[in-house]
C-alpha cells in the first residue's frame, strides 16, 4: 500500500484535473455535468495530492511515472468519448478503438510526465521548490502539446477556467498559457503550505509565506479580470452590430456520411431556416462545416446553378461548408489523384462566391493518415474521403454590405483548438470570427461542452465575436468576453443509438453580434508567455545539468 500510495494520489489528481474541465457522464445525464462551471473552482487543488507524492519521489523515473499516472487518469476520464466517433462513424471494431485511445491518451499523458520529472529535476539539481520553476515548466510543456507530432493541445489546464470569465480574461494578455500557469502555481503553493504543517511548522509565518504569494497574484488576475470584463461589456454594449443567423441541422451523421445520397433530405434541413433567419433580416447566415452534402470544385464562382438546392435570398449572405475535390494526373497505378479540401465559401445573396478558405490543420486519422510512408495499413482506419489537402494562409473573407466591408474568419472545426491560427486572423483584421464544426462525431459526450470552452477562450484572445454553427451539439455566439450569448442551440448530437429522438428539428439562432475592432495583447504579441516559458525551462535545464556535472547540486528545500 506504501509503494502504491503515491500512484493513488497522482491519479485522484488526475481525475480531478477532468472534473474541473467540462464533463458529461452518460449514466446520470446526456447534458454537461455543471453548466455553471463551479466544478471549475476543483482545479485550483486539483494537482496538490500528485504534487505531495512528486515531493517524496526518490527519482526523475518516478517524477515522470507519476505525471504519466495523472495524466493517464486525467485524459482517459476527459476524452473517452473519442473512441465513440472511431467505432460508431469511423468503422473501428471496438479493440482497435481501444488501442487507438490509449495511444492518443499516453501521447497527452506523456507531457504531463515529462513536467513533473523535469520540475523535480530542477527541485533536486538546484533545490528550486516547485511553486517557483514548475508553473512555467508546464506551460512550456503545454506549448510543446500544441505543436509535437502536429499538435493536439485539449485538455490544456488553462481550459478549466473558461467559464471563471474574471480568470480568463487573463487569455487577452497570455493565452491559455498564462491561465495554466496561474493553476499549477497555486496547486504547488497549496502543496508546499501542507508540507510545512505536515513537518511541524507552526504559527501563521510559514503558511502565508508558502501561500500568501499564490492569493496574492491569484486575487490580483481575477481583480484586474473583472475589470477588464466591465470594460469590454461596456464596449460590446456600445459596438456596432450585424445581424446573424446561425444553422444546426441535426441529421444523424450516418445520414451524413451519405451526403451525396441523402443531398434532399440535408438541404431540406439547411436552406429552411436560412431563409426565415434571411426574412427576419440577417446579413449573414452561417452553415456547419462540410454542411453542403455535394463535393464542389474549388474554382466554384456561383451556386446559381440548376440542380444546386440553394435559393437566391434577398440581402443574407451564406457561409457554406463544403468539401471539394480537384482531380489531377494519374499516379503509377494508374488511379487518378485528387485533391480534397474541407472549405467554407462566402456566398452573396444572390449566390455568388466571393471567397473561400480552406482548413488548415487537419485531425491525425480523421482527415489524413500520419506516417502514411511508413505504415500503409494505417489507411484502413481512417474515413473514406481522406486524405484531405490542408489549406494556406489566414486572410479573412470580405463581404460586402452597406455599413462597410465585413472581414469574416472561418476557423473550420479542428483549426479552432489552435490559439495561433486565431490570432493569425485577428492580426489581418478580421470582424467576425466564424468556427463551423461537426460535433456529432462525438455523441452525447464531453466534447461538443470542451469544445466550446476552448473557442471561448479564442474569443477573449482576440477580443473578436465568434459565431459557431456545429452539425449537432451546441451552436452559439460568444462574446468577447468569453460569455455565451442567449440563445445557444443545444440539441443532439442526432445519433439514433444515443438521442432520445431522431427526428428532432433543424435549429437556427438569430442574433445581433457585436463587431470589436480593438487589439488585444495576445494579438499583439502572440504566445510570448508561453515561449519565455520554454527558454526559461530550457536554461534551467543547462543549469541543473552543469550542477551535476560539477557536483554542485543543492538538494531539494
Amino acid at each position: 500500500m506504501k509503494r502504491s500510495l503515491p500512484f493513488l494520489l497522482a491519479a485522484a489528481s488526475g481525475l480531478s484535473v477532468a472534473l474541473a474541465l467540462p464533463m458529461v457522464v452518460p449514466l446520470l445525464s446526456l447534458r454537461e455535468l455543471e453548466p455553471r462551471g463551479w466544478l471549475e473552482l476543483l482545479a485550483w487543488v486539483a494537482l496538490v495530492p500528485a504534487l505531495l507524492a512528486l515531493e517524496e519521489a526518490p527519482s526523475a523515473r518516478r517524477a515522470f511515472n507519476l505525471g504519466m499516472v495523472a495524466g493517464l487518469a486525467c485524459f482517459f476520464a476527459a476524452i473517452h468519448w473519442v473512441s465513440h466517433a472511431m467505432t460508431s462513424f469511423g468503422g473501428l471494431p471496438g479493440w482497435l478503438a481501444v488501442v487507438a485511445l490509449t495511444l492518443l491518451v499516453a501521447y497527452m499523458a506523456a507531457h504531463w510526465g515529462a513536467a513533473f520529472a523535469v520540475g523535480w529535476w530542477l527541485r533536486t539539481r538546484l533545490g528550486w521548490p516547485l511553486r517557483a520553476q514548475l508553473p512555467f515548466v508546464w506551460a512550456a510543456f503545454e506549448l510543446l502539446r500544441n505543436y509535437s507530432l502536429s499538435g493536439f493541445p485539449w485538455g490544456n489546464l488553462g481550459y478549466t477556467q473558461a467559464r471563471t470569465l474574471p480568470i480568463a480574461q487573463l487569455a487577452a494578455v497570455t493565452g491559455v498559457y498564462g491561465i495554466a500557469a496561474l493553476v499549477v502555481f497555486v496547486n504547488a503553493s497549496v502543496a508546499e503550505a501542507l508540507r510545512g504543517a505536515r513537518a511541524g511548522a507552526r504559527g501563521a509565518r510559514p503558511l502565508l509565506r508558502a501561500l500568501g504569494p499564490a492569493l496574492g497574484l491569484l486575487a490580483a488576475v481575477a481583480a484586474l479580470g473583472q475589470a477588464r470584463l466591465s470594460a469590454v461589456r461596456s464596449e460590446v454594449a456600445a459596438a456596432p452590430r450585424i445581424k446573424v443567423g446561425i444553422v444546426q441541422p441535426n441529421v444523424d451523421q450516418s445520414v451524413k456520411n451519405r451526403a451525396r445520397d441523402n443531398a434532399e433530405e440535408i438541404l431540406a434541413r439547411l436552406v429552411p431556416p436560412t431563409i426565415d433567419a434571411d426574412a427576419a433580416g440577417a446579413e449573414l447566415v452561417v452553415w456547419p462545416e462540410a454542411a453542403y452534402p455535394m463535393y464542389l470544385p474549388p474554382g466554384l464562382r456561383s451556386f446559381d446553378a440548376p440542380g444546386s438546392g440553394v435559393p437566391r435570398f434577398s440581402r443574407a449572405h451564406v457561409l457554406v461548408g463544403a468539401a471539394t475535390v480537384e482531380r489531377g494526373e494519374p499516379d503509377e497505378t494508374g488511379r487518378a489523384r485528387r485533391r480534397v479540401t474541407n472549405s467554407a465559401f462566402l456566398v452573396t445573396p444572390g449566390l455568388e462566391v466571393v471567397g473561400r478558405h480552406s482548413k488548415v490543420h487537419l485531425v491525425p486519422f480523421g482527415e489524413y493518415v500520419p506516417f502514411a510512408r511508413w505504415l500503409p495499413f494505417l489507411h484502413q482506419v481512417v474515413p473514406s474521403f481522406a486524405p484531405i489537402s490542408p489549406g494556406e494562409g489566414s486572410e479573412p473573407l470580405v463581404m460586402q454590405r452597406a455599413g462597410g466591408p465585413l472581414r469574416v474568419a472561418p476557423l473550420i472545426c479542428y483549426d479552432a483548438i489552435f490559439p495561433e491560427l486565431a490570432r493569425g486572423f485577428a492580426r489581418r483584421d478580421a470582424d467576425l470570427l466564424v468556427n463551423p464544426t461537426n460535433d456529432a462525431w462525438y455523441g452525447y459526450s464531453s466534447g461538443p461542452y470542451q469544445f466550446l470552452a476552448m473557442v471561448r477562450l479564442r474569443a477573449v484572445e482576440t477580443g473578436r465575436t465568434i459565431l459557431r454553427p456545429a452539425w449537432a451539439g451546441v451552436s452559439a455566439m460568444l462574446l468577447p468576453t468569453g460569455e455565451v450569448a442567449p440563445g445557444a442551440i443545444e440539441i443532439g448530437p442526432v445519433d439514433p443509438e444515443l438521442a432520445p429522438s431522431a427526428d428532432e428539428p433543424a435549429g437556427l439562432l438569430v442574433a445581433e453580434a457585436p463587431l470589436l475592432r480593438g487589439t488585444t495583447l495576445y494579438t499583439r504579441f502572440g504566445d510570448l508567455f508561453a515561449w519565455g516559458c520554454a527558454l526559461f525551462t530550457s536554461g534551467a535545464l543547462v543549469q541543473a545539468w552543469r550542477a551535476g556535472r560539477s557536483g554542485a547540486a543543492r538538494g531539494p528545500v
